[in-house]
């Protein structure tokens, strides 16, 4: 970690004329702020917050970069982010139900004023018929929405409207719960975005850090892949008149540069990984790094005490490529599903628990303030049973068959697959593992050859190029039915097949495409007592699993450290930490320019 050690002497040996580590001196200028290290995740290569969220990980930059409408709290308490207020109308005679919100006055990370169109490019870009991402589920509520989705109405046909610079309006299908669908826009998802920005280069914008533009407290200034370094500074427009207010009046933190460890050119290098997550754990304890967003496996069990562990809003899942002819029989999944112990791979992690259904113990059961989990109880058992497993293959007529499982690379997925590789070549299969990195795009823009990063799992996910892909699927929100939805035709998310001649759905990436199953969740759809719909959601659940084009392996943990020079550290319930407000107790003064 030599790299680690060389930049923070450059800091240093750039301020010391400066200031002094143990207190202020006197300089006519304002203070910038806090300067500090930390690791926050493994390296990210798009800020998208529209795509699927495939890796847990990129929540906890997306949740610094962005913000909505409303945000989730430590415990799922809803809090108003950009919402300043909100008034609902309803009208039964005219069947107008309406949700006017006004905005907060703030800007982009560019100066430019952040409005109400904003958020109606955003969504209607999530909504467009052409666009896959399952966050559509989370806004079908809104009048037309579905029609849009099909095909079978205009995009402007959708019920969100800025009725001025900064008041949006939403109009509904009927009467809804208000307070759930003020959740939904609480997700990563549904944040604002910049048409400018996105439509000018709509594959590679949120991968060219020096032209994005956020709205979140931080805001990338740089990124490193040599030196493996992003430079996270302070957004000066996050809610700040920069006439008025100092410098740090929202945002503390002056710039926080953020380490992780670089994935590409690993073909056979676990080791290597491992090693250098130990490397950046021994950086922390010795204080050179002040915040560590993951434990080594070889540190978990040690660091039990002093890590800080919560329920993460997601599920560690295998996904079948149904169109494998492998695994097109239901009973060969659920038999590979029978097969593994959940609770001996929640132990490898340590920081994970043995998942039970598919959804996460994050989600919310209607309004009775207890998890969907604890209401419904588990659907998929913890332990192993081979033999079980071994007589649905005989029922299934399968004996064996080759097939590879994909996943990101670092230690705790290549443990999880060395693991289940293990147990599913004792049913007679041929697995092969295939951990992927990071591949490299260059482009010519404007004459000028750029390098873009493509997340190659985000890649394999989205063409449906795998036989078992491994990713975190997001619940999205504190509410079952978004996760749940993405499994039935009409509410999958992908969208229509425009090449064909009726205009098809696309069904899930898994190819799982059951009539029964999309009943269950149309019927969950149209029950609007949300109580109600939660016992719908969970018949919807067990259905599902007895399918199983998706395999929930934990449940997953988020864990971080934190050294104590670092106060006001603050949480999301979608995990991520809001450093807003953190306050380094040794930092170093930086005078205003």
């Amino acid at each position: 970690m030599k790299r680690v050690i060389t930049l923070i002497l450059c800091l240093v040996t750039v301020i010391l004329p400066l200031a002094s580590c143990g207190g202020s001196i006197d300089i006519s200028s304002e203070d910038k702020g806090d300067i500090f290290n930390a690791y926050i995740t493994g390296d990210l290569y798009t800020f998208d917050p529209g795509l699927d969220i495939t890796d847990e990980a990129s929540v906890k930059i997306l949740g610094l970069i962005y913000e909505g409408l409303f945000r989730l709290d430590e415990k799922g308490k809803l809090t108003n982010g950009l919402a300043n207020q909100v008034e609902i109308t309803e009208d039964p005679a005219s069947e107008e139900y309406k949700m006017r919100i006004s905005i907060k006055e703030t800007k982009w990370s560019d100066g430019r004023a952040l409005t109400a169109d904003d958020f109606v490019y955003a969504w209607k870009r999530v909504m467009e018929p052409t666009y896959k991402s399952t966050a559509a589920a989370l806004l079908y509520e809104v009048k037309n929405a579905r029609a849009v989705k099909a095909g079978d109405a205009s995009i402007d046909d959708l019920g969100v409207v800025a009725l001025d610079t900064y008041l949006l309006e939403i109009t509904f299908e009927g009467k809804i719960d208000y307070e759930n669908f003020k959740k939904n826009l609480a997700s990563l998802s549904l944040v604002p975005l910049r048409e400018d920005s996105v439509a000018s280069n709509s594959r590679y914008w949120s991968r060219r850090h020096a032209t994005l533009v956020t709205n979140g407290p931080l805001v990338i200034k740089s990124i490193d892949r040599d030196e493996n370094t992003m430079r996270l500074e302070r957004n000066n427009y996050y809610y700040r008149d920069t006439e008025e207010d100092k410098l740090d009046k929202y945002v503390t933190p002056y710039r926080i540069l953020v380490h992780f460890i670089k994935e590409e050119d690993r073909p056979s290098g676990q080791r290597a990984y491992a090693d250098d997550l130990e490397a950046i754990y021994a950086e922390y304890a010795a204080g050179s790094l002040l915040y560590m967003g993951d434990v080594p496996l070889s540190k978990r069990a040690e660091l039990q005490k002093q890590a800080h562990v919560t329920d993460a809003n997601s599920t560690y899942t295998y996904m079948f490529n149904t169109a494998n002819t492998l695994f097109a029989d239901a009973r060969v999944r659920r038999a590979l599903s029978m097969a593994i112990d959940r609770k001996a791979i929640a132990d490898i992690l340590v920081y994970a628990d043995p998942a039970t259904g598919l959804i996460a113990n994050t989600v919310f059961n209607a309004t009775s303030g207890k998890s969907f989990r604890d209401v419904h109880g588990g659907v998929l058992s913890t332990t192993a049973d081979l033999d079980g497993a071994r007589a649905l293959l005989t029922e299934a007529g399968v004996k064996s068959g080759s097939f590879t499982i994909t996943y990101k690379q670092n230690e705790a997925e290549q443990a999880v697959a060395e693991y289940i590789a293990g147990v599913w070549s004792e049913l007679g299969f041929r697995v092969e593992l295939k951990p992927l990195t990071a591949t490299m795009e260059t482009v010519v823009e404007n004459s000028e050859e750029i390098d873009y990063y493509i997340d190659s799992v985000q890649e394999a996910y989205e063409k449906g190029d795998f036989d078992v892909l491994a990713v975190d699927i997001s619940m999205l929100s504190t509410d079952a039915f978004p996760a749940l939805a993405a499994f039935a035709l009409e509410f999958s998310g992908n969208g229509i097949d425009m090449s064909s001649e009726t205009y098809d759905f696309f069904p899930h990436l898994t190819g799982f495409n059951d009539a029964g199953y999309n009943e269950i969740i149309e019927r969950a759809f149209a029950e609007k007592d949300i109580a109600k719909r939660a016992d719908i959601l969970a018949e919807a659940e067990a259905y599902l699993m007895n399918q199983m084009p998706v395999m929930p392996v934990v449940f997953n943990k988020d864990c971080y450290l934190v050294s104590k020079e670092l106060s006001g550290l603050k949480s999301s319930y979608l995990g991520y930490r809001i450093f807003s407000k953190v306050n380094y107790k040794n930092y170093v003064y930086v005078p205003e320019e």
